[in-house]
């Protein structure tokens, strides 16, 4: 065994996530409200500059602006589904050896092998495996225990997982 990690999904746990895949993982979600904000001003533009045809400029213009709330308002609804979802004491605990990793829970044990996963992606507080199907399994630095072997174990599974042809892929 190299380290473990308890990981508890709770709502900090998703907005975590959820930042940590919009900054490392997410291709444009993090340009939305820049387009959204482009699209309005198009609008705007093409009302001011069509008066005949304002509507068209109008509607721009609305488009941007559902847009953008959408955009503004994702993240939070986004994290109220994950939380609705989930049990209040849900948690998983994670040992990762060095050819596999073992997740353990009130509902059961699994263990994978490392060459089952397609990708790794290193983020800012802790890292996603990405399995051949499926979600991407997100780990919080400061889940791992011991917390020293962070680093060896970010190493590993660097070397032990094929990343992606495009590591920011969705």
């Amino acid at each position: 065994m190299i380290a473990t990690a308890n990981v508890i999904f709770d709502r900090s746990y998703f907005e975590l996530q959820y930042d940590e895949w919009l900054r490392h993982r997410s291709k444009f979600k993090r340009y939305e409200i820049w387009f959204a904000i482009a699209l309005t001003l198009f609008g705007v533009t093409l009302a001011v500059a069509f008066q005949n045809q304002w509507l068209v400029g109008a509607l721009f213009a609305a488009a941007g602006v559902y847009e953008f709330v959408m955009a503004a308002t994702h993240k939070r609804r986004w994290v109220d589904a994950r939380v609705a979802t989930v049990r209040d004491d849900k948690s998983v605990d994670i040992q990762f050896d060095t050819d596999s990793l073992t997740s353990m829970s009130a509902n059961g044990t699994a263990t994978m092998r490392l060459s089952g996963f397609t990708g790794f992606t290193p983020a800012s507080k802790g890292f996603f495996l990405i399995p051949d199907t499926g979600v991407s399994i997100y780990v919080p630095r400061a889940t791992i225990d011991p917390s020293d072997s962070y680093s060896s174990l970010v190493e590993l599974l660097g070397s032990r997982i094929a990343s992606p042809i495009d590591p920011k892929c969705g």
